[in-house]
């Protein structure tokens, strides 16, 4: 696929037409002006027929330019509502479970990027800009059809030499600043993944004492964006300068040329050479908008094609590789496992781990010893830097993790479709089987609308136990052999703890567990508890 499909094209076709039609009432206008010069300089009656004309070309104007701005708004707001659909699609279609978290830079954050500024611009670009671009390139030949037909032949054939070397020199221009214009929309990307990242990263990287280390590369990471703006804009301003002093002065200057010479010989009279040089003030307009928009079409066009490498699944570089299948003598097996984050520190060194199947494991030790890094490297979101993971399921086969945070994350929507990103399939009997099994069935049944009952932004209509439980839920939906889980019960009531540590009991020996906490409780329910301390794991 080489180019974006949106439903922008009938919206375009209108811009395009509207354009034209603002184009000849004006020229309407201008022609009605120059027959009522030459009936005041006669010094004849003045008819009807030239006012007529001017109120005529008005009325045509103003119907083409408001008509060109609805198609254009339309336009802009049906590709934006497309291009930001398919990527919600093709986010929610890899599961939460498909393709890895990329290892050369944070991918949630350039995915919100690309769905809301990248989807917009592309929006602006196809929808909105497209029509008017396409307007500007094309009036002029109408005006000068339209001149040669109804005026002077000779005056068209000097102005079309003109406006036909418009659309190859912005063209010229635009491949010129093509390169600064990718490296703009790359690093906009990049330091909006890596805020947000460091946003959703706040408390580990305290806890990592990596706060300051991370706001320096914040830091470091503004001022490159700054510099590629910068030159981004320096060439715009440069597509700007050419415009107005090569082609208004082109435009102008031939067209006030050639009607004077006109008229001077005659084959003119004075109202019609006013009226064309009045028509070459009109051919500026279109190329106008070339400059005032020209960044418009080179960040759109750049964010076009990152959303194109981001539905074909081409837009990130060296995917962390899934762990490997083993030989089904363990669930989980690590083999001389280091890993960290970016270029710190290691956090995990050397870590060997057996975890047999069904067998549930504590991961203990001090906040920021590793804990949640290992169960990222065994999740598939951290690549680690040496060593093996093998995840098998009792017949050999591979083994499917699934990673329960320490923040629940739950989306505005409802209960069901909060549970359903984990299987769009499952009907509502696997629902409340989950929920039974997360000890949350009752209370769902509670709620208004039972399974339709909203979930507010970030589950905010729920209590952190709900929450947490409701996440379990979905966990076991996706029916994934090795369950993870982060702290689940760090920030919750003493009832949600009870529920969730008798959840995990039930489930025990039917799936693999390993669940890194501080609970006294949770560490009692496991068949074994794993310290992980100076990097290092330590069976306890």
């Amino acid at each position: 696929m080489t180019r974006l499909e949106v439903p922008a094209r009938g919206h375009v076709l209108a811009a395009l037409a509207c354009g034209w039609l603002t184009a000849a009432g004006l020229c309407l206008c201008y022609l009605g002006v120059g027959r009522l010069i030459d009936q005041v300089v006669s010094e004849g009656a003045i008819d009807w027929r030239a006012p007529a004309l001017m109120g005529a070309g008005i009325a045509l104007a103003v119907a083409g330019v408001l008509g060109q701005g609805g198609a254009s708004g339309k336009g802009e707001a049906a590709a934006e509502i497309s291009v930001r659909a398919r990527i919600h699609r093709s986010i929610l279609a890899r599961g939460p479970h498909g393709d890895p978290h990329a290892a050369g830079g944070p991918v949630t954050g350039s995915l919100a990027s690309l769905a809301t500024d990248g989807a917009a611009r592309v929006a602006a670009w196809r929808g909105g800009f497209l029509g008017r671009l396409i307007a500007s390139v094309t009036t002029p030949l109408v005006v000068v059809a339209i001149v040669a037909v109804a005026v002077d032949a000779a005056w068209a054939a000097a102005l079309l030499a003109v406006v036909v070397a418009v659309p190859v020199v912005v063209g010229g221009f635009q491949r010129l600043f093509r390169a600064s214009t990718a490296a703009y929309q790359t690093q906009s990307r990049r330091l909006a993944a890596l805020f947000l990242e460091s946003v959703q990263g706040l408390r580990l990287l305290a806890l990592l004492g990596a706060a300051e280390r991370q706001s320096r590369l914040l830091a470091a990471e503004s001022e490159r964006q700054r510099r590629a703006t910068m030159r981004l804009l320096a060439g715009n301003q440069l597509v700007l300068l050419i415009t107005d002093v090569v082609f208004y002065g082109a435009l102008i200057g031939a067209g006030t040329a050639v009607a004077l010479a006109r008229n001077a010989s005659g084959a003119i009279s004075l109202g019609t050479a006013v009226a064309l040089v009045l028509i070459s003030l009109l051919l500026t307009e279109p190329i106008s908008v070339v400059g005032q928009f020209f960044y418009i079409a080179m960040t759109g066009r750049a964010a076009e094609r990152q959303v194109l490498h981001a539905l074909a699944g081409t837009g990130r570089s060296a995917a962390v590789p899934p762990p490997a299948a083993g030989d089904g003598g363990a669930a989980v097996e690590l083999v001389a496992v280091t890993a960290g984050h970016g270029d710190g520190p290691a956090v995990l060194e050397g870590i060997d781990l057996r975890v047999a199947h069904g067998e549930m494991v504590a991961l203990v030790g001090p906040s920021g010893s590793g804990k949640s890094t290992l169960l990222s490297v065994v999740a598939g979101e951290l690549a680690p830097r040496a060593g093996t993971i093998r995840l098998s399921a009792p017949d050999g086969g591979p083994a499917r993790p699934v990673l329960v945070p320490q923040r629940a994350w739950l989306f505005t929507g409802t209960i069901a479709g909060n549970l359903r990103l984990a299987d769009p399939a499952a009907d509502e009997q696997r629902l409340w089987s989950v929920l039974r099994q997360a000890h949350l069935a009752a209370e769902v049944q509670a709620m208004p609308g039972g399974l339709g009952a909203r979930v507010g932004e970030e589950g905010l209509t729920l209590s952190g136990g709900q929450a947490q439980r409701l996440a379990l839920a979905r966990a076991l939906l996706a029916d994934a052999g090795v369950l993870l889980l982060d702290e689940p019960t760090s920030h919750i009531d003493t009832r949600s703890e009870r529920l969730i540590i008798d959840s995990l009991r039930r489930l025990r020996g039917t799936r693999t567990i390993l669940v890194a906490t501080h609970s006294a409780a949770l560490i009692g329910g496991a068949d074994r508890v794993i310290e992980i301390a100076d990097a290092r794991a330590v069976a306890r």
